[in-house]
């Protein structure tokens, strides 16, 4: 939580006293959702649900769109069809956030068909063996062994170019481009988005590949290099390096012609260009670096036209400033000139050019701050320039709530919370170009940008002499879609136009680790007039173990914006010939495969909306039940949370294959999550970690758990999954985190995270949601005021099954609830009589964890513990 603190930022080494408030030429840009726009001529269509655990994609020139998902696979979406087709799937090392990540196309693809994708290879020499162990590395060098025992964490994240056949990738034409040396086996930063100019050159943003749970960080610069500590909490030695790939944005020029088994490299898969920041030759650099400094470019943009370069950073999580360590945690959106490399400062300086101190991670004392004008790197991980270019504040920053940034409107348009900026493209508007749905011209030069937390597109207008942003406006705002009866936008991922002069927008949906049910991939057309319906299609059953099966199909969720009487056509097997209509048709597959059947629903004046769903015949998808951790259970960060799981198959019964038991088990924050470790088995535990907190004081923190179970296939058909998810609970629970009926947060810097829930009293509620009071006694609240304090468990108007009188006092104190028995997982209602403030609820009691065995001294904690325990 924010502070009042969060403006002590540390700019050069010297305080900034004033708050972060507009700055002079600001203050009058008010959230504008552009006053002259008619959202009425707007829609959002629906392309695929199909899109695994989402990533990037790339628009093809006959508006097809390849889209690609972490766990390696490939789909093509024709949205002329409705159809979504996995086509190809690549072999990915995928622990934490690696896995398969960026897509684009050259230039040149109606010529070549070349492709370009960035993935975390899991054999990237080819000798049949997996690089680097699974699970997880430990925090610090096991006993007996020294530094070269990190060498074993060692991978690469690989830029490779293929050829698109028409319909897939080939895969055996792959010739990788560049290898970027990461550390594996910890989260997070891969970056991993590309993008070209107009001379052809390739720009690539890594992460810098370093867990923002650092020990002793606590959401400020991670920079611990204390003797024995993984090298991998050290940025310093990746995005603060001149002589390292991570924490950059890399220009290279990819060669045309490479013959066949060429080793990535400069000279022999790619060259560098003139203007880079360091050029080729300068001692302990890395030639390819155009920026240095950034911590987590997801999207970059390049932009031909106005010779720019834009991209969205993600920042630590400090809620507030502090004196002794640095500035609040930003996020940052940055652009640039083609022709300006520089030093974008992170980890040193952020934001508005704020300092970072050079904490002494070892004895947990400060240092000095660093010298913007000139950082210097004196990590013992160091192989680049010890003094180092000057840091470049950012073109735009913002935290997360009003009053800690200068542009306010980032804050305020969404309704989610944290910060997750996304980079998007600029917008030329073509008078000539032939495409109904292209935006208009009040869009031109504009760039448009996704705020992943906070679910909102926006566009930015900008002097692309100066590179200074004027207006921010709040595009397509979602009321203004729900109105239309269209999908609110949800955790946007990625924001490509097409060649139709369209904004395709591929959303991730909430949930992690997994293909949620509301990611999706769609289309912002300008429509005025008619609107396309939104077409629902529901199948039961949509799979059995054997033919014949009769499947009932159901369209009569679909809708139309305009309230149009609709009509409904169906090619349920798969033959393209739309042979069934009604809002509600059935069909027998008599033979055992695996279907596409289809729904085109079409409104009074021939606008259709399209989309399909998947009929398996002969094979189940496998039922998962998670017997322990109870879901929403409550633990202490260090504890391991045993867990037991068992499946059921209607073709393999009951007898689990533990083998094929997958797990990941992530630190959730606000709306997005970190994957941690992941493993194999049916019994084990979930490791959490003790240093989880270091995130940054008061943020809101979880344990996000997706386990996953693949069955051997059945009658020919290809294996199906089943999925169960878990969230787990600290026993801290900060109440501003709750969801709260009737009170405001206020922010103080009294309360044990900067801020409290204000006026609690009679009709008003702060709720925690799925939760398991299993192995609570009893919880400890934080209150002051006067009143009573009570416990309801389902319902805010249910009886209180815990009360307790709170006497009048203006000072926090201490008040305790006894729990008792309470089944299954719901929500605890937290309700007042009186008046009362409330700063947070601490659960007592075992709960679902137990406190860590001893750590193994010849592997990694955690996932070692948990992978073949069967």
């Amino acid at each position: 939580m924010i502070s009042t603190l969060a403006v002590a930022a540390l700019a050069g080494g010297g305080l900034l006293a004033a708050p972060a408030v507009a700055h002079d030429g600001h203050g009058t840009h008010e959230a504008a959702a552009a006053a002259d726009t008619d959202w009425a001529d707007y829609e959002k269509i629906l392309l695929t649900k199909d899109v695994g655990e989402p990533i990037d994609m790339a628009v093809l020139p006959d508006r097809r769109v390849i889209h690609t998902a972490r766990d390696g696979s490939v789909r093509l979406t024709d949205p002329t069809t409705g159809v979504t087709r996995v086509v190809s799937r690549l072999d990915v090392y995928a622990n934490s956030e690696d896995g398969l990540q960026g897509i684009a196309l050259a230039p040149d693809f109606e010529e070549t068909g070349h492709v370009y994708l960035v993935y975390a290879p899991r054999d990237a020499d080819g000798d049949g063996e997996a690089d680097t162990p699974t699970g997880n590395a430990p925090d610090t060098l096991p006993a007996g062994e020294d530094e070269s025992y990190w060498d074993r964490w060692v991978g690469v994240n690989r830029l490779a170019r293929l050829t698109w056949t028409g319909d897939e990738l080939d895969l055996d034409s792959e010739q990788p481009i560049l290898d970027i040396e990461v550390q594996r086996g910890q989260c997070c930063h891969v970056g991993a988005d590309i993008d070209f100019d107009a001379d052809g050159n390739l720009y690539l943003s890594t992460g810098d590949n370093t867990p923002a749970g650092t020990p002793g960080a606590d959401g400020y610069a991670p920079m611990n290099d204390a003797p024995g500590m993984n090298p991998g909490f050290d940025t310093r030695r990746g995005a603060g390096s001149t002589n390292d790939l991570r924490g950059k944005i890399l220009r290279i020029t990819p060669r045309a012609d490479i013959p066949a088994g060429t080793a990535p490299g400069e000279g022999a898969t790619y060259d560098v260009p003139e203007g880079n920041l360091f050029p080729p030759g300068t001692e302990n650099t890395r030639p390819e670096i155009f920026v240095m400094g950034v911590r987590n470019p997801f999207r970059i943009e390049v932009d031909p036209e106005t010779s720019s370069l834009s991209w969205g950073d993600y920042g630590p999580d400090a809620g507030s400033a502090n004196p002794d360590r640095g500035p609040m945690g930003y996020v940052e959106w940055n652009v640039v000139g083609l022709d300006d490399p520089h030093n974008a400062g992170w980890p040193y300086c952020h934001g508005p050019n704020a300092a970072y101190n050079e904490w002494d991670f070892e004895t947990g004392t400060p240092g000095e701050f660093f010298d913007c004008a000139a950082p210097r790197n004196s990590s013992r991980w160091n192989t680049g320039l010890v003094d180092l270019p000057p840091a470049r504040a950012a073109t735009l920053y913002y935290g997360d709530q009003p009053g800690q940034q200068p542009r306010d409107e980032l804050v305020s348009f969404g309704s989610g919370t944290g910060q997750a900026p996304m980079g998007g493209p600029v917008y030329h508007y073509d008078p000539d170009l032939d495409a109904p749905g292209k935006l208009p011209e009040q869009w031109d030069g504009k760039a448009f940008f996704g705020e992943f937390s906070q679910d909102y597109y926006a566009a930015f207008s900008v002097d692309w002499d100066t590179f200074e942003v004027g207006e921010i406006e709040d595009f397509f705002p979602n009321a203004e879609v729900e109105n239309a009866g269209m999908t609110p936008h949800d955790n946007p991922m990625d924001l490509e136009l097409g060649p139709d002069g369209s904004l395709y927008v591929l959303e991730y949906g909430d949930g992690f680790f997994r293909a949620n049910p509301d990611a999706g991939l769609y289309r912002i057309d300008h429509a005025e007039g008619n609107k396309a319906p939104q077409p629902s299609i529901g199948a039961t059953p949509a799979s059995s173990s054997q033919a014949p099966l009769e499947v009932a199909f159901d369209a009569s969720a679909s809708t139309d914006p305009d309230g149009d009487e609709l009509t409904y056509e169906w090619d349920v097997d798969g033959d393209g010939e739309f042979d069934l209509t009604g809002p509600q048709v059935s069909h027998t597959y008599t033979e055992l495969g695996v279907y596409t059947a289809r729904l085109r629903v079409t409104d009074d004046e021939g606008k259709i909306g399209i989309t399909s769903t998947s009929i398996s015949v002969g094979n189940q998808a496998p039922e998962i039940s998670v017997d322990v951790p109870a879901d929403g259970g409550f633990f202490d960060w260090g504890d391991e949370i045993p867990f037991e799981v068992s499946t059921t198959d209607a073709e393999d019964g009951t007898e689990t294959v533990c083998d094929r038991v997958a797990w990941s088990y992530g630190l959730g924050h606000d709306e997005h999550a970190h994957p941690e470790v992941s493993g194999t088995g049916c019994t084990g535990v979930f490791p959490t970690d003790a240093d989880s907190p270091e995130h940054g004081a008061g943020a809101h923190l979880y344990g996000a758990v997706v386990i996953t179970y693949t069955d051997g296939g059945a009658n020919g058909l290809p294996p199906a999954a089943g999925e169960a998810t878990l969230r787990l609970n600290p026993k801290l629970q900060q109440a501003e985190h709750a969801t709260l009926t009737g009170v405001e947060v206020v922010e103080d810097d009294s309360a044990s995270a900067g801020a409290y829930v204000a006026g609690l009293a009679r009709g008003d509620a702060v709720a925690l949601e799925r939760v398991s009071l299993t192995g609570i006694d009893s919880a400890t609240a934080a209150v002051r005021g006067k009143g009573t304090l009570q416990l309801r468990w389902g319902s805010p108007t249910a009886k209180p099954f815990a009360k307790v009188a709170v006497p009048s006092t203006s000072d926090w104190t201490d008040v305790s609830l006894a729990v008792g028995e309470r089944t299954g997982t719901g929500t605890l209602y937290v309700t007042a009589t009186g008046s009362l403030d409330v700063d947070a609820l601490t659960m007592v009691g075992e709960g679902i964890g137990t406190p860590p065995a001893a750590e193994s001294s010849s592997g990694p904690s955690g996932a070692a513990r948990t992978e073949g325990e069967h």
